[in-house]
């Protein structure tokens, strides 16, 4: 017995219960939502593209369908993101989540394809079971804001755990609801495909319920505009923030100029991370879950609806316990070779698929891919909301969120037309070798960077303005249990004075 306590702590710092279950209303509600989302995009990915085929939508227009799917979320949801601290968070929130149940409620209602390919560029549906419409980005911005830098990557990993926990659950609740239909009420495998569109639609309008319950404390606290900009400079130089936070009404914070302002360095990092995301975007599109789906219903009849959502949610619930210790590895090994170490191997292993000879390697190889390769997606997030500025964080990472949507977009073309030619496997080629390129991109040009106050943090400023990267290279005392002494200045540092950090060393 005196071992399990030892191990049951242990697992619970390393995998964040302790935080999970510390964390207030709103964190949880997010949570939640991203749950409850997730879990209706794997649900519609597992068998919109079948759905599709069966409506005699061929390859290339099937390809044709997801790409307009994703240019026209990509407009839609940057024009969101980036008016949302403006217009309010919430309001973004709720209003997607509108969107996602009109879209379904025109998908099990019609057949017409041209009618859902405008129901999916306006609404919000995910042709692969990943992140579309405003949601993620406003919803890491929120929890960026709502989470001490102490618990913000167990945060994430738990954003990232949920979302592929949800896309499991969903995958199998579609496979076994077909076959329950289909078994039940004797009709062909189509006539079940309305019903999951009408869970898809009835999940939107759940969201958007919840969307009402939270609080004002995830808007956007708003700066004063002509203090911004000297006061990103001074974090940018590692020093003390003084940021004015103000509260204002929502017809105020729509009244003023829709204006984000970004560093230079900002800009060069933001530049080079929409490079990199672009590239591994455009490879992931090639071969998206439903996509993926398609593919193991094509190879392998035995994997018809429910035996394809099993082993499609196999797949994403091994994703989901590896996600639980990416916080982990990056606290031991840093954010950025977590990213790069974790990811790696997934790509590698997409290579090998076409190789598979029978269906049980097939499902090994899928779900050891899945295993690593979502694993670098909390570090992602904590990465990126380290490196920019608090005020900078929901405008950001909406342009990163339109930069993988148009590189996804650009996938499902080719995919179309390998699908009509029968050569499946280029797709996979493709999309290995570029994942590979993103991966060594990365480690090339993000392992040395600095960001905002990284390494120290002067006693006055918050703890949610010091970077994710800082707790990867050691720990910071308990607030409350630093020197006494009083050397350090109220105001800036003169050159040469001693300022006593939270480290625990004069500098």
């Amino acid at each position: 017995m005196a071992f399990f306590g030892p191990a049951l702590q242990w697992v619970n710092r390393e995998i964040g219960f302790k935080t999970l279950f510390h964390a207030d209303r709103d964190t949880h509600l997010i949570l939640l939502c991203r749950f409850l989302r997730m879990f209706a995009y794997g649900a519609v990915a597992l068998i919109l593209a079948i759905f599709l085929w069966t409506n005699g939508v061929k390859g290339q227009q099937i390809g044709t369908f997801m790409t307009l799917t994703l240019l026209g979320d990509a407009a839609i949801s940057f024009l969101l993101t980036l008016a949302a601290d403006k217009i309010g968070r919430r309001r973004v929130l709720f209003v997607g989540s509108l969107l996602m149940a009109f879209s379904g409620t025109v998908f099990a209602l019609t057949r017409m394809y041209w009618l859902l390919v405008l129901a999916a560029i306006i609404g919000v549906i995910s042709p692969g079971a990943h992140e579309v419409g405003p949601f993620r980005a406003v919803e890491e911005s929120i929890l960026a804001q709502l989470s001490p830098i102490e618990t913000r990557t167990d945060i994430y990993a738990w954003y990232a755990v949920l979302s592929t926990f949800g896309m499991a659950c969903g995958l199998a609740a579609s496979g076994w609801l077909a076959y329950a239909i289909r078994t039940i009420w004797d009709v062909k495998w189509s006539a079940a495909f309305p019903h999951i569109f009408w869970m898809y639609a009835a999940i939107g309008v759940i969201k958007a319920i919840l969307t009402l319950c939270l609080t004002e404390a995830c808007e956007a606290d708003i700066q004063p505009e002509e203090t911004m900009e000297s006061e990103s400079t001074t974090l940018l130089q590692g020093r003390r923030s003084s940021v004015a936070k103000t509260t204002v009404s929502a017809l105020e914070m729509a009244s003023k100029p829709l204006k984000t302002k970004l560093s230079k360095e900002s800009k060069g990092i933001l530049i080079k991370l929409c490079m990199l995301f672009a590239v591994n975007a455009f490879a992931s599109g090639m071969l998206p879950v439903t996509l993926m789906s398609m593919y193991t219903n094509w190879r392998f009849r035995y994997f018809v609806h429910h035996r394809l959502g099993n082993i499609m949610a196999a797949m994403w619930f091994a994703s989901s316990i590896s996600n639980l210790f990416s916080a982990s590895v990056a606290r031991r090994i840093g954010l950025v070779k977590a990213m790069v170490f974790t990811h790696l191997p997934g790509a590698i292993l997409l290579g090998f698929i076409p190789l598979a000879q029978s269906w049980f390697a097939l499902a090994v190889l899928i779900i050891l891919r899945a295993a690593f390769n979502s694993m670098d997606q909390a570090p992602r997030s904590a990465f990126v909301a380290a490196v920019f500025l608090p005020e900078e964080r929901t405008a950001v990472m909406g342009t990163i969120n339109l930069v993988k949507t148009l590189g996804q977009a650009a996938g499902p073309l080719i995919t179309g037309v390998l699908i009509d030619r029968k050569k499946w496997w280029v797709g996979f080629v493709i999309g290995a070798v570029l994942k590979v390129i993103y991966d060594i991109g990365l480690l090339a040009m993000f392992l040395k960077t600095k960001v905002p106050e990284h390494g120290r943090r002067p006693r006055q400023t918050p703890v949610t303005e010091m970077d994710v990267v800082t707790l990867m290279g050691g720990e910071l005392l308990p607030l409350g249990q630093e020197d006494d002494d009083d050397d350090a200045d109220e105001g800036e540092p003169s050159e040469g004075s001693k300022v006593q950090y939270e480290w625990g060393e004069d500098v």
